[in-house]
């Protein structure tokens, strides 16, 4: 059984779309939506769709925070196992069977749906994007080692204790909290990447530019002080 969280900020259009896909998914799941204050009518969609297996939660802050919403959605969870998914429906979420064998079935302790695992370049994630995504994993690759073929995913499963055991380690600041369960949580993890199709955005527009992309670099410097110290 899994607990998948879902993070929001302004996804009122991909809701009905999101519930939809989980018909997708074949096994037991409940879904928890944790909204960051948005600012248009998503926790109005939201709430018409509420029963026993999807739960929303309000995250009510100045400073909004993908991981912040992560984590609390994890304190709030029913199940040990998380699947992390965005709501911009860019996720294949048939790709989440694959992943929930391989967690439980072969005990991988974390498995990542990647861009970049078979592939180079993703055409729907965009030419810019992909360039700057993939310096970005080469940088963390060479100065962290490197532990996956995409630690920049938004779509991955993993044991929920990766999450609150380690969250005192955590950055715990912006959009990459894979990036924190992979360098600075649990040591030796075992970890498997799976190429997943990223889709093209229905509605709505990227959360990402250039104060998201600074946040990063403070948590790639963060992480790397870190482990210089050791």
């Amino acid at each position: 059984m899994i607990s998948i969280l879902v993070p929001t900020l302004n996804e009122a259009d991909n809701i009905p779309l999101l519930i939809n896909d989980l018909k997708k998914i074949n096994f037991e799941f409940e879904l928890i939506i944790v909204d960051d204050n948005s600012t248009d009518n998503t926790s109005e969609v939201i709430e018409k769709y509420l029963n026993e297996k999807i739960r929303f939660i309000k995250r009510v802050s100045k400073n909004r925070d993908l991981s912040k919403s992560i984590i609390l959605g994890a304190k709030e969870s029913k199940f040990d196992n998380i699947l992390v998914l965005d709501c911009d429906l860019q996720h294949e979420i048939s790709n989440s069977n694959i992943m929930y064998d391989k967690l439980i079935k072969e005990k991988k302790d974390v498995v990542i749906g990647s861009r970049f695992f078979q592939r180079k370049y993703s055409g729907n994630l965009g030419f810019l994007r992909s360039f700057f995504s993939l310096l970005f994993i080469a940088i963390i690759n060479i100065c962290l080692n490197k532990k996956s073929s995409d630690p920049l995913s938004g779509f991955f499963m993993c044991k929920k204790n990766l999450l609150l055991e380690y969250e005192d380690f955590f950055y715990l600041n912006g959009y990459k909290i894979l990036f924190d369960i992979i360098y600075n949580g649990k040591k030796n993890l075992n970890i498997e990447d799976i190429q997943i199709k990223f889709k093209k955005r229905v509605h709505g527009k990227s959360k990402l530019n250039l104060k998201i992309v600074f946040i990063f670099v403070k948590h790639f410097f963060y992480t790397f002080r870190l482990k210089s110290k050791k």
